[in-house]
């Protein structure tokens, strides 16, 4: 169950940069066609906004596996152990609010089919929905972590061997 977490999370996080890249290309079509043509991309600036919150929360999962959120090292350092312990099951309790909060959210904008009321006019489920899912995702592996504590095993994956395939893809 942990590799498929991770295989989802690895996938998600893939997409999270490819995400990001939309973003660049976007804004570059924006500045070049104002530029050259004197035309505007109107909806370009309101969905960067949308696909960049969706990114962060899509890469969220995967992130927290390769040891790439902030921690506090000095606690860490005291009680190694502990330290994983209390900070994992707060970790859930906040991701599991955040999951919970946002879905409500998500379900608001669905039953009352609220949209941006931008010239665009999109439906707030749509960014809504990626949000909840990559929360989902991040719930999911700090719950997994918890579990990887309890049985020994290690809490973080290491991709930083580059020539090394990445230890889900086994």
């Amino acid at each position: 169950m942990i590799k498929t977490v991770d295989r989802l999370s690895y996938a998600l996080s893939l997409l999270s940069g490819l995400a990001i890249c939309c973003i660049v290309v976007l804004i570059v079509a924006e500045i070049f066609l104002r530029k050259l043509a004197g035309i505007s991309l109107h909806f370009v600036w309101e969905y960067s906004v949308f696909i960049h919150i969706s990114a962060v929360f899509l890469g969220a999962g995967w992130t927290l596996r390769t040891g790439g959120h902030i921690r506090v090292t000095l606690l860490r350092g005291f009680i190694p152990r502990g330290f994983e312990w209390i900070s994992g099951l707060i970790g859930l309790a906040i991701a599991l609010f955040l999951t919970s909060a946002m879905t409500q959210l998500a379900l608001g904008y669905l039953w009352s089919g609220r949209t941006t009321g931008t010239t665009t006019d999109t439906p707030l489920i749509i960014p809504a929905a990626f949000v909840v899912f990559g929360c989902g995702v991040l719930t999911l592996q700090v719950a997994l972590r918890l579990l990887a504590l309890l049985l020994g095993k290690e809490l973080e994956l290491d991709t930083t061997g580059e020539d090394d395939p990445a230890p889900i893809m086994d």
